[in-house]
């Protein structure tokens, strides 16, 4: 036998970041879980957070090669909480194969396996204000849905161009970094903003639902999600879990897989409101399009018995994410009990 030897390569979000401590503590968490788990293995532990090739400046991929050349692994451990994983499913298993190491482990963001979990719900819910159900309840439908984009992704600009070209755009609240905002001011998101004032020229707001006065008179929200295509690990961020934290009904521009991803957690979708218009199951092609479809439909319906109607749902959903974010916390101090 031989002793304990945990090789951790990890590149974390930086102070300011909100997120540092806890990231930080959950790797050393992670480090403590696999010297107990295998205690006479050689073992590591990869952040996945800026880790690839194309990351050439970190060089925190050039530090695994090295040393996988150089080290036999028993255990290999890939960690995503707070951004997806850089490689897709088929880079990730070369990835692995390629690194020698028996057994492989992947944690956080990498869909539904024994070791998901959901770093960025519990993040939320820890930063965010505390809202009452009066703050967040729907009071007007003034605006159709609200659809706020901050990086300028091509999936988030393709969906923005479409809205205008059809006229929808002033159907809701839409922001786009570079483009257009709403005049929102950098000291509203002190907390949140991780010095980013003018980054995209639009607050780095990761732990609120924005404005209260636009949040409580839009009856849905469009997640704009960071990744867009299913070929890639299903990756659910803060932004598709306001709408659920916040009592409103969604739509996913992004991954389709979420909404099934929700469902098998114990949340509630409501694509079933506008079960004419195909949205979980459509070509990767017509999802701008068939949300544009919900909105044009939403102009001709009774929003506010509609969201009577859903409200229900609202309330159960937010309380279901209170119940999730305990059971994300635990099964992280717990992974390899």
């Amino acid at each position: 036998m031989y002793s304990t030897k945990i090789k951790t390569i990890a590149i974390t979000f930086p102070l300011p970041c909100e997120h540092y401590e806890k990231q930080s503590n959950l790797i050393s968490s992670l480090e403590t879980q696999i010297s107990n788990k295998f205690p006479n293995q050689s073992s590591v532990l990869i952040n996945m957070t800026w880790f690839g090739p194309q990351f050439i400046n970190n060089n925190a991929y050039a530090e695994f090669i090295e040393y996988s050349q150089s080290c036999s692994i028993d255990n290999i451990f890939l960690l995503a909480t707070e951004d997806p994983c850089f490689f897709n499913r088929e880079e990730t298993l070369k990835f692995i194969q390629d690194s020698g190491a028996d057994n492989y482990y992947l944690m956080g963001n990498f869909d539904q396996g024994l070791y998901n979990f959901n770093f960025y719900a519990t993040t939320l819910l820890e930063n965010s204000p505390d809202y009452t159900e009066q703050q967040l309840i729907l009071k007007e439908p003034k605006h159709i849905f609200l659809n706020y984009n901050r990086k300028p992704r091509i999936h988030r600009t393709k969906f923005v161009d479409m809205l205008d070209q059809l006229d929808l755009s002033q159907c809701g609240i839409v922001t786009l970094g570079n483009d257009r905002n709403v005049g929102d001011t950098i000291e509203e998101y002190a907390k949140g903003n991780w010095n980013m004032a003018d980054d995209y020229g639009i607050p780095h707001d990761i732990s609120s639902i924005g404005r209260l006065d636009i949040w409580q008179n839009h009856f849905l929200t469009i997640t704009s999600e960071t990744d867009f295509e299913d070929h890639l690990y299903t990756f659910v961020s803060e932004k598709s879990w306001k709408p659920i934290m916040g009592m409103r009904p969604f739509l996913i521009n992004g991954q389709l897989a979420v909404y099934e991803y929700m469902r098998n957690y114990g949340f509630k979708t409501f694509n079933h409101y506008w079960k004419h218009i195909e949205i979980e199951t459509c070509n990767i092609d017509d999802i701008h399009k068939n949300i544009c479809a919900v909105i044009k439909f939403l102009q001709t319906q009774d929003l506010e018995q509609m969201y009577l109607d859903m409200l229900p749902d609202l309330r159960y959903n937010r309380l279901r994410f209170n119940e999730f974010v305990t059971e994300q916390n635990h099964k992280m101090e717990n992974l390899l009990a």
